[in-house]
């Protein structure tokens, strides 16, 4: 996307000085996860722009310069904290990590499977009606993200991609589901009430995690499709049986194209752009369910 204005000009030297003087910290985990360049030490912000910020970046006896996108353009001053709170909770939770996680040593016994077929049988949907608003511990959220990496995919392509919103950086998809509903209805025009609603529904979770996928094409799609909702499906089981509720979003706002840029998904190539709520139930009974015996062809 060309800029030919940049709506940060007037901010951009005090935001530059607030960063290096003030988060040092996230900077520096820009660097190594956003950036991949995990033998940073120091990272100093050179310029800021509607599009994204370049790191001047040194450690290990050398220095480079790195670009970090924003994902989809801003087009207001008041967007860059929240958008620069969300990068830092992505560098924080995807921070560099070795090659490979070694699994836990199985438990296989009639105890472990008594409790996996509870976990299954009790995980819920809640709606956003049904949340408290109060935040929740990260920690968990990377509980949840590990349990989702867990999943099985062909060819170990691991398809699926997270990125978490909480706190101010919820404002980020608020803002880009306020607009996809006025792309998709046109004639309720600006500042609809629909269009409010869309905006303020973030705030209802204490957390919110866009859902992609970046599928290999050397694989079959459905074979991808269905990994990446393996991992959905572990992610919310995970959050169930840490007593945190959870909902797969897919409405027509969620799965617009310009949410899916706000996220930036689609600059990377990920083909689908769906949110999912996190945060503990509100006060209530437990919801009840049932399912039909299972059914064998033949």
């Amino acid at each position: 996307m060309t800029i030919t204005h940049d709506p940060l000009a007037s901010i951009a030297d005090a935001a530059i000085e607030h960063m290096n003087h003030e988060h040092a910290d996230a900077l520096l985990a820009y660097a190594r996860s956003l950036a991949g360049l995990n033998w940073a030490e120091h990272a100093l912000v050179e310029r800021i722009d509607a599009t994204g910020l370049d790191l001047r970046v040194s450690g290990a006896g050398r220095t480079q310069f790195a670009r970090v996108p924003f994902g989809a353009a801003l087009t207001d001053p008041a967007q860059l904290r929240p958008t620069l709170v969300a990068l830092a909770e992505r560098a924080r939770i995807s921070v560099v990590a070795p090659e490979f996680i070694a699994a836990p040593p199985p438990e296989r016994d009639a105890d472990s499977a008594a409790r996996l077929l509870n976990v299954l049988a009790t995980r819920r949907s809640f709606g956003l009606k049904d949340l408290a608003p109060d935040p929740i511990d990260l920690s968990l959220v990377e509980q949840l993200l590990e349990a989702a990496n867990w999943a099985p995919s062909h060819g170990k392509t691991e398809p699926w991609r997270f990125v978490v919103y909480s706190g101010a950086a919820r404002q980020i998809i608020g803002d880009a589901f306020g607009t996809a509903f006025r792309l998709i209805n046109q004639s309720e025009g600006t500042n609809s009430a629909g269009e409010r609603a869309q905006r303020e529904r973030v705030w209802q979770a204490p957390v919110w995690i866009a859902l992609g996928m970046r599928p290999d094409p050397k694989m079959p799609a459905w074979e991808e499709l269905i990994a990446f909702g393996s991992a959905v499906q572990n992610m919310h089981l995970m959050a169930s049986t840490l007593g945190l509720a959870a909902k797969w979003t897919s409405g027509a706002c969620a799965l617009h194209l310009h949410v899916a840029e706000a996220v930036g998904f689609a600059q990377r190539r990920s083909y689908s752009a769906f949110s999912t709520s996190a945060g503990p139930p509100s006060p209530g009974p437990t919801v009840a369910a049932a399912r039909s015996p299972p059914r064998c062809a033949g």
